[in-house]
């Protein structure tokens, strides 16, 4: 009898073990379905697919030579990518939301959110190191919305989930949500130049307001570099060869500040037909060419010179600038730019 009761307390405790483990794992799946949020292994996504609800849409897709395009005509910003890269691998949900705000925040979501889809590359068949028959499969479907009133977090909600979540990204100080931009000028790589000296046939730059300081520079066959004032196309015989191969080589990474094509149009059409400052024209070998023009930055109120009592009126920090065939218009800093608008007297001085 006492071995019967024994039995039976055992047998007891058992089954309240494995109901308590059930229960656990039915929760977990439940939690699973709509918290993975992360994709481990971002070297398989192969393309990325956002859009918000006012038809703003970029498609990222990644090229055989691992860099990244853009709406099927831009290069993607290679930093830019890195992080959403690193992000999307790192999401956490924090917590579900509360009951009370379930209804808004579902509101919420179906009016303002980005909608983000994620595909990877995988293999029908897959043993051990052998794989057979690649294929790319839609990974993730989730909307992301707007940050936590404590700016902590973000809202999302899983495709084909029932209930939004707070997501996270651990070690980040603020919200994932402005991570997930569906507009195209937050991707787009911001060079106007971007080009090394076996590329490059001749750079024309033209000092439009001081045409004596204008000039071409020829490259002759990756050997030698020769110099020519525009004025008259009268070649100059001694000039500082080191500066001026400077010069050249600074066209590998010149990039612009911001996008302003949205600048309102008429401001924008002033600022156009006002002189330009300069024009510098890049032609490459292989019969194409690239442009910029630059033109001043007034500003709001004229300052005075501290050094010599001058009145400035133009930003002299930044200025605007024309590039990519005319259609991009854009803010330079003279910090990067002045690398290569380098006077011709430059050159010449004794």
């Amino acid at each position: 009898m006492r071995k019967n009761r024994i039995f039976l307390t055992i047998t007891l405790l058992l089954a309240i073990v494995a109901a308590f483990l059930l229960y656990n794992r039915s929760n977990t799946t439940l939690k699973a379905e709509i918290s993975d949020f992360s994709i481990t292994d971002t070297a398989s996504v192969s393309r990325i697919f956002m859009a918000d609800k006012s038809n703003n849409k970029v498609l990222l897709e990644r090229r055989p030579d691992g860099t990244w395009s853009l709406n099927g005509k831009w290069d993607a910003h290679v930093e830019n990518m890195n992080t959403f890269l690193n992000t999307i691998s790192n999401l956490s949900v924090r917590e579900p939301v509360a009951r009370a705000a379930h209804n808004n925040i579902i509101k919420l979501l179906s009016t303002k959110s980005v909608k983000v889809e994620i595909y990877q590359n995988s293999y029908r068949i897959k043993i051990g190191n052998f794989r057979l028959f690649p294929y790319e499969k839609l990974a993730k479907t989730y909307y992301i919305g707007d940050a936590t009133m404590d700016n902590s977090g973000t809202f999302a909600l899983m495709e084909g989930a029932d209930s939004p979540v707070v997501i996270y990204m651990p070690g980040l100080r603020g919200y994932v949500a402005t991570r997930f931009s569906p507009l195209e000028t937050d991707w787009r790589v911001h060079t106007v130049f971007n080009k090394k000296l076996p590329d490059i046939k001749e750079i024309r730059l033209e000092f439009l307001q001081q045409p004596e300081q204008s000039y071409r520079v020829v490259n002759n066959n990756n050997q030698s570099l020769s110099l020519f004032r525009l004025s008259d196309n009268q070649q100059i015989e001694r000039f500082d060869t080191l500066q001026l191969m400077s010069f050249v080589n600074a066209f590998r990474n010149i990039r612009y500040e911001a996008l302003l094509n949205d600048m309102e149009p008429t401001r924008k059409d002033s600022i156009m037909q006002s002189l330009p400052l300069h024009k510098i024209t890049l032609e490459l070998k292989d019969g194409t060419q690239q442009t910029a023009k630059t033109f001043g930055r007034k500003l709001p109120v004229p300052e005075i010179d501290v050094f010599d009592g001058s009145t400035v009126i133009h930003d002299r920090d930044r200025m605007y600038a024309l590039v990519n065939d005319d259609k991009d218009f854009v803010i330079v800093q003279f910090f990067v730019f002045d690398k290569i608008l380098i006077p011709l007297s430059f050159y010449t001085r004794q």
